[in-house]
């Protein structure tokens, strides 16, 4: 039986919907769906990683082994429908022509393609709706030992929030510009879980928990910038051949690039203030 008071059980069940949601759009080809729905697999991911230690895991580690292969296949679609995306863009403004920017585009379009053709059977299929039915079934939060009281869920989102900011500090001291880059995609990923760890926890600690999703969300968003053109970059680099429009388009992608990096460090200084994580402290 769930109670109302129980901590994250709300936010839990509100994820397990919107994944049902977000799955039958994807099945209808709803502009944003495979976005949303590889955002809310990761949120119920992120939450069962941080509070391992306080759940029932041999109920909870079969789901996150499945989630894991979720999130896998929505990211080969989603990878490749931002890239499409920031190839139109880049087109955009310097008009068509014949280029390797046309095989840059073919490739991205067989990989979206590819990865749909993967991804629908199996939103269709016995696996999927053996992992929605599980997730529902948990009704509510899973603790083993019942719903943990404020220290303990404290704990855990410090524990998240520590991590975030050791990466930051190995970010800052990398010794080359490819560990830098290296180490600001685990700060990226460090955010994401401190982000879905804060507002699983709203309802706990209020203003609080907000405040500090609003600044893992705030690093996260310019980190993503960051992944988007390094994921652009890789994809140029695949193409054989690379003409002079391709060259400049791999050009303009290390300069965003760049950017970015630039701009996470405005973006960490202000996350990184008491008001926003002081209330961890023990």
């Amino acid at each position: 039986m769930t109670h109302s008071h129980e901590p994250v059980g709300e936010w839990w069940r509100d994820q397990v919907a919107a994944l049902h949601r977000w799955g039958r759009l994807v099945l209808r080809d709803e502009d944003d769906s495979v976005h949303q729905m590889r955002v809310t697999v990761r949120r119920l991911r992120s939450v069962l990683a941080t509070y391992r230690p306080l759940l029932d895991t041999e109920q909870t580690e079969p789901l996150r082994a499945e989630l894991r292969w979720l999130a896998a296949l929505l990211g080969d679609v989603r990878d490749a429908e931002v890239l499409r995306k920031r190839l139109r863009q880049w087109s955009a403004e310097h008009g068509p022509g014949p280029s390797g920017v046309e095989a840059l585009r073919a490739a991205l379009t067989e990989r979206q393609t590819v990865g749909r053709a993967r991804l629908l059977p199996e939103l269709d299929g016995e696996r999927y709706r053996t992992l929605t039915a599980a997730l529902a079934a948990a009704d509510g939060f899973p603790w083993s030992g019942g719903a943990p009281g404020k220290k303990k869920l404290r704990k855990r989102v410090r524990r998240d929030w520590r991590r975030l900011a050791a990466a930051v500090d190995a970010a800052e001291h990398a010794d080359t510009a490819v560990e830098r880059r290296r180490q600001l995609h685990e700060v990226r990923k460090k955010a994401k879980r401190t982000r879905y760890t804060a507002e699983s926890l709203r309802e706990v600690f209020g203003k609080d928990a907000e405040r500090l999703a609003d600044a893992a969300r705030s690093i996260q968003s310019a980190l993503g910038d960051l992944n988007d053109s390094a994921v652009m970059i890789r994809a140029i680099e695949d193409i054989p051949g690379r003409d002079d429009a391709l060259r400049e388009f791999l050009e303009a992608e290390e300069a965003a690039a760049k950017a970015a990096e630039e701009k996470f460090a405005s973006v960490w200084k202000k996350a990184n203030r008491s008001k926003v994580h002081g209330w961890l402290n023990p």
